[in-house]
């Protein structure tokens, strides 16, 4: 494998970010893990809270297998935090394909970068609370779990976990 890139991304993208978050609700739901509805991961739907710039993609020998969402605000599930006083990663996703081949990994660093960059003093990301392995795998890059809370959203309920990482 050779060098892993990652930059934002381009509008001419977007079926690119389609198709690394439609792989991940595929392997997701193949694994009875779902995070994602289909429907949530069509542009129709991502432009309603994000743009273009918020998204980052991580290529390999120019072939797309990653990508993911860097903010600095979130007033749903961070509202006590200020609008550019952190970093928040959401929508993380890595193709079935690239799987432990250091594509995850590669996006955590760039997030940890980003906040180095942009000056902030904590980056932040919330996952489903009952997904071990990867509360397991943000852990292990150094987040701190800070708090665990349940949304009740219409008839169902989601466990979420979320973790700071304080940048040094």
């Amino acid at each position: 494998m050779g060098e892993i890139v990652i930059r934002q991304a381009e509008e001419a993208e977007i079926p690119i970010i389609e198709e690394i978050l439609s792989d991940t609700v595929v392997w997701l739901g193949e694994m009875e893990q779902q995070l994602w509805g289909a429907d949530e991961v069509l542009w129709e739907a991502l432009s309603k809270k994000y743009q273009i710039n918020d998204f980052y993609i991580a290529y390999n020998s120019g072939i797309p297998l990653g990508c993911m969402v860097i903010v600095d605000y979130d007033p749903f599930l961070w509202p006590d935090i200020r609008k550019g006083e952190s970093l928040f990663a959401h929508k993380v996703a890595v193709k079935k394909i690239a799987r432990k081949t250091g594509v995850s990994d590669a996006l955590m660093d760039y997030f940890k970068e980003q906040g180095r960059i942009r000056q902030v003093q904590t980056i932040r990301l919330d996952t489903h609370a009952l997904r071990p392995k990867l509360r397991a795998f943000y852990e292990g890059h150094g987040f701190i779990l800070v708090e665990e809370r349940t949304f009740n959203v219409r008839d169902y309920q989601f466990f979420t976990a979320f973790y700071c990482y304080n940048i040094q």
